[in-house]
């Protein structure tokens, strides 16, 4: 697999509300938060992924509540939640993303200087991440397929898409050949566009974050 080497330039990682427009210089728009924002459509966001799960979990984000008396006791639970396999495979690809392109993280928060966005930021400046050695190739694209297909409403993965956040984690022949796995395994579908997932595919991927080194593959 390969991975990204160098610091992240800040001026690379942009955040901004669900409820402000997109635009051009956005670059790649990947929505952080676990619960989509309320009243804004699929469409109307366009966002290139949605990975839910670097969002906080429901109880750190019910005891935060966004109480500024809690907001550094969160910031340090919330760190701590992102040394997940699942996390630090996102992280990974996102960092990935913002070596080559603007990457904007996006989130629903009213409070535009304490919210998971921030510090995710924050993190992917100053961290590097290290993905699981023992995540399969096929799942490393499952998830990155599954992220993709989550921004859209119909659900389909774009090819492009999924390149771009796939890059960071995939050389080209491992994602064509996860992909060939995958497909064999009825995980998959091709569609004119891109991809969707099965719903074998799909339940597997709601079970990832309670697995320390899943093998979709062979599941």
């Amino acid at each position: 697999m390969s991975s990204t080497d160098s610091r992240v330039p800040a001026e690379s990682i942009r955040l901004k509300r669900a409820y402000l427009s997109p635009e051009a210089g956005d670059g790649v728009r990947v929505l952080v938060d676990r619960i989509w924002p309320r009243g804004i459509s699929k469409a109307a966001a366009d966002l290139d992924a949605w990975m839910a799960e670097l969002g906080p979990s429901d109880e750190l984000r019910m005891w935060f509540g966004h109480q500024p008396d809690r907001w550094h006791g969160f910031a340090e639970k919330y760190c701590g939640e992102l040394a997940t396999p699942l996390r630090q495979m996102l992280l990974t690809s996102l960092q990935g993303v913002a070596d080559r392109s603007t990457l904007t993280l996006v989130y629903g928060a009213r409070d535009t200087k304490e919210n998971e966005a921030v510090l995710l930021r924050r993190y992917l400046l100053q961290e590097r991440p290290r993905p699981a050695t023992s995540w399969d190739t096929p799942t490393t694209l499952l998830v990155m397929i599954a992220v993709v297909a989550a921004a859209h409403h119909d659900g389909v993965a774009p090819a492009l898409g999924v390149q771009l956040l796939a890059a960071p984690l995939l050389t080209s022949d491992e994602i064509a050949e996860a992909r060939s796995v995958l497909m064999a395994n009825g995980q998959l579908r091709a569609v004119s566009d891109g991809w969707t997932l099965t719903a074998r595919a799909q339940k597997q991927v709601r079970q990832l974050p309670t697995q320390r080194a899943p093998d979709v593959a062979s599941a």
